[in-house]
């Protein structure tokens, strides 16, 4: 467990952790590329090594060194053993589609206890109406998945795009493989959208043209992904903690490696904590914080960025007034359901914190104590509780701190650098 103290001071200058969401679309896509391809700057965290795994189950080839991965693709084959994606949805939801690809059997998905209830039922329906023939063992809707090698069919494809934009991203991936152009035609509104314009952004460097419609997407045929050398811009989700945690101490902390120009929804959390008081300062490809600040509360639609939702929900309790989160149905459906975890765990601590349908009420307290803190198997909660631990008063203790490993596999060191008073017991 780790035990979190409160810490006066925060001072450094670092690199942001790689993205997660680009690490596994590059690696994906240099899977399904013809020749070699290096991937710089990869996140190895537990899910992106998840793609990996997945990828070379399915003939990539695929050499891992510290800073540089080499991969070369272009060569479906049928996996020898069941893939196990662990606790990566994005590894389960991209590699479903693309699974249908190779050249006969079948492909046999799963993962954790997490992944294995996690919706797959959309995109189910959308490859059978591509004549692919994939399924749940369980037929409810959940991993295992089947998925039966099969030729697309069709000119387009209607998906909910409410409950993840994985499912999208999967298809996205996934038809280039079409001999037709297809439609993706979307029957609910997009939720995550910035999701998919880095999977476009990532298909666009491997040659891949997908074209925004009125109703959705359109993906042209018979494409294919051309090897390349691809650096891994830094992450903005894993880099909220690190925002947050010199937003409420004293402190002046660098953090090198996130792109102003960045198509990373959660870029956003700039624009909020800005709004909330938090003078930070943004150049080029680095972001300055020298807390503490006075936050307000605000409002926050959190529609496209489900993963910020622990760490705002966490300023805003040492905020000034109210902080509302809105918009985040979705939020229910990652790795746990984060929006009664965050209110469940946060009123440990002290919080006035209300659970509504699609977010949270927050009455800012200013001050909370150290309590001992579930997280659910969730990665983000773990940060997110770190960074309350770190102005709360007495000591916090959070289960479960072996999770970063997923997106963020050094955060504790990353923190002790900075000076953050936590350890591991």
């Amino acid at each position: 467990m780790l035990i979190v103290r409160k810490t006066e001071r925060l001072e450094g200058e670092i690199n942001a952790p790689p993205s997660k969401s680009y690490t596994h679309r590059a690696v994906i896509g240099a899977s399904l590329a013809e020749g070699t391809s290096k991937i710089k700057n990869p996140l190895n965290g537990a899910d992106c090594l998840s793609s990996v795994h997945g990828c070379r189950m399915l003939g990539a080839e695929i050499d891992i060194k510290e800073d540089v991965w080499i991969v070369k693709g272009g060569k479906l084959k049928t996996p020898e053993d069941v893939i196990d994606v662990g606790n990566s949805g994005t590894t389960l939801r991209i590699l479903t589609g693309v699974s249908s690809q190779i050249p006969k059997g079948y492909a046999i998905l799963t993962g954790d206890s997490s992944i294995r209830r996690r919706p797959m039922q959309p995109l189910l329906d959308a490859l059978k109406q591509l004549n692919i023939e994939a399924f749940s063992s369980k037929e409810d809707g959940t991993a295992p998945i089947i998925v039966k090698s099969g030729k697309l069919k069709g000119d387009k494809v209607k998906i909910r795009g409410d409950v993840s934009s994985q499912f999208i991203t999967s298809l996205m991936m996934t038809l280039p493989f079409n001999e037709n152009d297809t439609e993706i035609i979307l029957t609910s509104p997009l939720k995550s959208k910035p999701y998919l314009e880095i999977t476009m952004d990532i298909l666009d460097k491997f040659g891949i043209k997908v074209e925004e419609t009125e109703r959705g997407f359109l993906v042209y045929g018979n494409q294919r992904y051309r090897a390349i050398d691809y650096i891994v811009e830094g992450d903005y989700s894993s880099s909220s903690y690190l925002i947050a945690a010199g937003i409420l101490t004293k402190s002046n902390i660098t953090i090198n490696n996130l792109f102003e120009n960045s198509k990373q929804g959660d870029k956003a959390i700039i624009k909020i904590v800005k709004e909330m008081g938090a003078d930070i300062k943004v150049k080029k490809d680095k972001v300055i914080v020298e807390g503490d600040y006075n936050l307000e509360g605000i409002d926050v639609d959190v529609k496209d960025i489900p993963d910020l939702v622990p760490t705002i929900a966490v300023l805003g309790c040492f905020a000034e007034g109210k902080t509302t989160i809105y918009n985040g149905e979705h939020v229910r459906y990652k790795e746990c359901d984060r929006l009664s975890a965050c209110a469940k765990e946060l009123s440990k601590m002290g919080a006035k914190i209300k659970e509504k349908p699609d977010g949270l009420i927050i009455e800012g307290v200013k001050k909370l104590k150290g309590a001992k803190l579930n997280t659910y198997h969730d990665h983000r909660l773990v940060m997110a509780f770190t960074v309350a631990g770190l102005k709360a008063e007495g000591e916090t203790v959070i289960e479960g701190e072996e999770t970063v490993k997923i997106s963020f596999p050094n955060f504790i060191e990353v923190m002790k650098t900075l000076g953050a008073n936590i350890e591991i017991k």
